[in-house]
């Protein structure tokens, strides 16, 4: 993400997701990285405990395809 911040990104929509075990912190930094390299964030992020089961996996499908509507 530091490498991405110099190449200075406008008008370009970006979501972040990612699976945590311990404090969950990483999708918003990478909500904070993102918005300091220029993306515009279109929702506030997905996470997931641990493995996704069955139910978060569903989550992150519907996360997809929002996200794909976003651009349209």
């Amino acid at each position: 993400m530091e490498e991405v911040k110099g190449l200075g990104f406008k008008n370009k929509k970006a979501a972040a997701f990612g699976a945590y075990g311990w404090s969950g912190e990483s999708v918003k930094v990478l909500n904070e990285l993102l918005k300091e390299s220029g993306f515009t964030l279109v929702n506030d992020g997905l996470k997931g405990l641990w493995n996704p089961d069955e139910k978060t996996a569903g989550e992150c499908v519907q996360f997809g395809k929002t996200f794909i509507e976003t651009l349209r």
